[in-house]
């Protein structure tokens, strides 16, 4: 069975630390809670403060499924490419 990798994306600018977990389509909720309970005691540590170890408060989090089709776009050009 080929390895499931999501994707964490981040970004500390502005007033608020930023997280966006992004997760192949059809992922389980029991291994999208082990992905959040990663996110929460190993990432956000490093880019916001927090007041005890469960909280995300102050912390923007969007989790988002890869949907199953995709197709790329050259954004120089706005060709789309085929496949």
């Amino acid at each position: 069975m080929a390895q499931q990798l999501g994707e964490i994306q981040y970004a500390m600018e502005g007033t608020r630390p930023v997280v966006e977990l992004v997760v192949p389509h059809g992922t389980k909720l029991l291994d999208l809670a082990k992905a959040t309970d990663s996110i929460s005691k190993q990432l956000l540590p490093k880019i916001g403060p927090r007041g005890c170890q469960a909280c995300i408060s102050g912390v923007h989090f969007t989790i988002r499924e890869r949907l199953e089709n995709v197709v790329q776009v050259d954004l120089e050009t706005g060709k789309i490419q085929s496949h």
